[in-house]
């Protein structure tokens, strides 16, 4: 009889935490809809440049950005995969912005893979642009404290593969297709991000 007593207690303890803990993000969330206005309509916080591309391999140049314009990557990486058809993942979040009114849907650069390398076994990306546990990329000249806790706490649970506690959150991914050679040796693309949702890669015409 007492060791179903302690059970019994364990699974309402488990069920409040639980409760307390969907209640919390779902706070955490509201907090961002108040704070996301200000966030860009098109923001590109990769682009890369492919150097080489044969049969065999892919290399490229890896640049990430903030979201203030005219700014210089703050990182960048020379990589070389296995495969030709290079492959870009996303994880995107829906977050309503209040005060405009619209949806806005907030992608995290995730993996990226080949044909040759498939997507669980992909390069991760997120150690790129963590800064101090926040997601540089999406740094700007308005954020302020509460934005910088609230999208550092997001990542946190998106690093650690909580994906599940997070409301409507998806993957997305961008991809060349080898046949028709979309990525071309010395071109630089941009990945551009629309925050009422897409993702699209376009060469960067300067």
């Amino acid at each position: 009889m007492k060791k179903i007593i302690i059970i019994l207690i364990s699974l309402g303890i488990l069920c409040v935490v639980g409760y307390i803990g969907c209640d919390y993000q779902e706070q955490q969330i509201t907090k961002l809809e108040d704070k996301i206005h200000f966030l860009k309509e098109e923001t590109v916080p990769l682009r890369f440049k492919i150097i080489e591309k044969n049969e065999d391999k892919i290399t490229f140049l890896l640049k990430f950005y903030e979201q203030d314009e005219n700014k210089e990557a703050f990182i960048s990486d020379t990589i070389t995969l296995k495969g030709q058809e290079l492959s870009f993942d996303f994880y995107v979040v829906p977050v309503k912005d209040v005060k405009n009114n619209r949806q806005i849907k907030i992608a995290f650069p995730y993996k990226i893979f080949t044909n040759k390398i498939p997507a669980k076994n992909g390069k991760l990306l997120f150690n790129y642009y963590n800064e101090h546990g926040f997601p540089q990329v999406f740094n700007n000249a308005n954020a302020d404290t509460s934005f910088i806790n609230i999208m550092t706490e997001l990542f946190a649970k998106i690093k650690s593969g909580k994906t599940e506690e997070i409301e409507n959150i998806y993957g997305s991914m961008v991809q060349d297709i080898y046949k028709l050679n979309e990525f071309s040796e010395g071109h630089i693309y941009q990945i551009i991000i629309h925050s009422k949702g897409g993702i699209e890669i376009k060469e960067n015409i300067e």
